[in-house]
């Protein structure tokens, strides 16, 4: 009886050790990629300034634009984190109204990009 205690209490221990430690690194990969995910709203809030100042789009029902573009046009000023140079594009739907930001880097790429 008193075996099963002290092997309870030490895979109780492990346990506990084991979702910690997978729970950290869950919060250390996620602040890794924190930097990307701002830049990815800095490129749908410059999107958003070129579309509101374009009123050509009005008509068209999705429309992709490019990072390269919204540089170009002065709406960006750069697509860089940590010395990591990116591409990337916004995918505007009209009827919803949303934008969705993608980009690519060496260290990073976002779910759902498509080049």
């Amino acid at each position: 009886m008193k075996k099963t205690k002290v092997l309870f209490a030490i895979w109780g221990i492990l346990v506990v050790i084991i979702v910690g430690l997978l729970t950290a690194l869950g919060f250390i990969l996620d602040d890794r990629y924190e930097t990307y995910k701002v830049l990815e709203d800095k490129l749908e809030a410059s999107a958003k300034d070129y579309v509101q100042d374009n009123n050509a789009f009005l008509d068209e029902e999705e429309i992709v634009v490019d990072a390269q573009e919204l540089i170009m046009l002065e709406y960006l000023d750069e697509l860089v984190v940590n010395n990591d140079s990116c591409e990337g594009y916004v995918v505007i739907n009209r009827s919803n109204s949303t934008y969705d930001a993608y980009i690519t880097c060496g260290k990073y790429t976002t779910s759902g990009y498509k080049k």
